[in-house]
């Protein structure tokens, strides 16, 4: 099961990734970022796991920033969502950060 919790500049993503939570995970962070006015960067240094589900998630997450004419990043992805951002070839579609 994933949480979300935010600040001024970030929205946190922790926990277990799990395909059976995924609609629920979209559900909570459109949400989320429907209530946005300014860009937030999105952390997942605390995500366990990932699969194409979790990827499509972060594919609405960056059309929304670029609707919206944000820079925003991904912050400490997992090396299976780096992986995935690869083989799909969108590593010019999302800035991934360290840090």
């Amino acid at each position: 099961m994933l949480s979300l919790s935010s600040t001024d500049s970030t929205i946190y993503v922790a926990g277990h990734y799990a395909p059976a939570f995924l609609m629920e995970f979209e559900q909570a962070l459109l949400s989320e970022l429907s209530l946005l006015t300014t860009a937030k960067n999105l952390d997942l240094s605390k995500l366990v796991g990932s699969d194409s589900g979790l990827i499509a998630v972060l594919l609405a997450f960056q059309r929304i920033a670029n609707t919206s004419a944000w820079d925003v990043r991904l912050i400490n992805a997992n090396d299976g969502i780096k992986g995935l951002i690869k083989l799909s070839q969108l590593e010019t579609f999302f800035t991934l950060s360290d840090s």
